[in-house]
């Protein structure tokens, strides 16, 4: 009988040794060492162990071998370290919409039929127009339920009604998941999702990784108050950083560390090219 592991939705399912090879092949390592990860895991399971304690293992394992490969593994703990608040993730989401070639202003208001709105990004491309909500969480159990999906619904359905609005789409984007609930009711809404597991081919990880968008976050040649002192100046994508490396040098970090942390964001490129 296999384990059951508990997914971040409290779903349980057995444990699949094909995904996480998947994910530790993902990152560029070799075969022999997706293999030796992978064996040290399957002797630390056991019944009922998250799946977040498997991919902390897996990136623990991983950054003992590779700082580079360990990053790009670690996007869903670079998006969560965007916190504590949902400001940066408004940023973040706003800098994607600009790649899929949307214009993007942030925090707007809206007058609805009933009550004024804030909305987090509106993006503009060609006759279309989005209307986005952000849902940053600092948990990456914290899923979204249909409340959640009930409540963004709503604030569309009040915007909708006020004719001086005109707009084609509103998007609820999220640095966690949804709950099945949610998405079923979203398809029938005409509320477009946009998390960690939904679209299924086309995930915020997915998006981050095709267009090389990784924040500085995941960087592990940073140290915490390098990132800190970052994203208080707005610098929040690491390809930023290899196009000015003046960046770097205002922070005044040392020269070894800087080419350091070049490489590593150099690498991390590398990788999304081989896949």
């Amino acid at each position: 009988m296999s384990i059951q592991v508990i997914k971040t939705s409290g779903v349980k399912e057995p444990f699949q040794v094909e995904k996480l090879q998947r994910s530790l092949q993902f990152t560029g390592a070799s075969a022999e060492l997706v293999h030796d990860i992978t064996q040290q895991i399957e002797k630390r399971i056991y019944e009922g162990i998250p799946t977040r304690k498997i991919y902390d293992l897996a990136f623990s394992l991983l950054r003992k071998h590779s700082r580079s490969m360990s990053s790009y593994y670690g996007t869903k703990k670079a998006l969560l370290s965007l916190g504590p608040d949902g400001f940066l993730f408004e940023k973040f989401v706003g800098v994607m919409l600009v790649h899929l070639g949307f214009e993007v202003s942030t925090n707007r208001i809206m007058a609805g039929r009933c009550i004024d709105h804030e909305i987090d990004v509106v993006g503009k491309k060609e006759n279309k127009t989005i209307l986005v909500e952000c849902k940053f969480h600092n948990d990456a159990s914290r899923s979204n339920d249909i409340k959640t999906a009930l409540y963004v619904s709503a604030r569309s359905e009040d915007l909708r009604k006020n004719a001086a609005n005109e707009f084609d789409e509103f998007w609820l984007i999220t640095n966690t998941t949804f709950s099945l609930d949610a998405i079923e009711y979203s398809a029938c809404a005409g509320l477009q999702l946009w998390g960690a597991n939904f679209p299924p081919q086309n995930t915020i990880q997915d998006m981050i990784r095709d267009y090389d968008l990784q924040p500085v976050t995941c960087l592990t040649s940073l140290r915490k108050n390098d990132i800190k002192r970052l994203l208080s100046k707005n610098v929040l994508l690491t390809k930023d950083l290899l196009q000015n490396p003046d960046i770097l040098h205002e922070l005044r970090i040392e020269t070894k560390r800087i080419n350091r942390i070049l490489n590593e964001i150099r690498h991390i490129q590398n990788k999304k090219k081989q896949r």
